[in-house]
């Protein structure tokens, strides 16, 4: 029989574009422990395929889409993304997973999970998540897009508080410190399930 809850929490990690989610992330969480997205978005010159996301053709995502084999799915910046239902309840059935989402996506996961999927929000102030995408080198216009969607997704917040089990953390720190914040929260959720 196929096993259609999660038997270890899900860390879903949110804030605005250039808040430093897939950073911070990647230094708190074992890599192996990542719910890879599927995405129709072009790869980046240093990512790769199935390690940071399965790039799909729209074709293909809409497949996974019409089958009911994604769990969320979203469209940001005009390219969609999606969690694979069965990759996440694999990657929670021997310890606890991560990924990093909008807001719609974790919603849609915590709707269908519970409270075993836990949201951290990095909160950032508009000053620091433009300074840090001009060291990314994006394209002038992509970066006042996404200065633009900060308004909008900075509200998200008020939406995350809303979840008993969500942590909101002060990415305008340095680098070091949201990472060992976010660790806490980890260490003390772990804690709390394992009583």
């Amino acid at each position: 029989m196929k096993r259609t809850e999660l038997k270890h929490p899900f860390f879903v990690v949110i804030g605005p574009s250039g808040s430093g989610k897939t950073k911070v992330a990647e230094a708190v969480f074992p890599a192996s422990y990542k719910v890879i997205s599927h995405t129709t978005r072009p790869i980046r010159k240093e990512e790769t395929d199935e390690i940071d996301y399965y790039f799909e053709s729209e074709d293909r995502f809409e497949k996974l889409l019409t089958t009911g084999a994604l769990a969320e799915h979203d469209t940001y910046h005009g390219y969609q993304y999606g969690v694979g239902r069965a990759e996440l309840i694999e990657k929670t059935s021997d310890h606890y997973a991560y990924d990093v989402l909008t807001i719609k996506g974790f919603q849609a996961i915590e709707n269908q999970f519970g409270n075993r999927v836990i949201p951290i929000f990095l909160e950032v102030s508009k000053e620091n998540v433009l300074a840090r995408l001009q060291t990314r080198d994006e394209d002038t216009k992509i970066i006042l897009q996404r200065g633009a969607l900060y308004d909008q997704e900075i509200k998200n917040k008020s939406k995350v508080i809303e979840y008993t089990n969500s942590y909101i953390i002060n990415a305008n720190q340095p680098f070091e410190n949201v990472v060992n914040d976010v660790k806490q929260v980890v260490n003390e959720t772990l804690k709390i399930k394992l009583r």
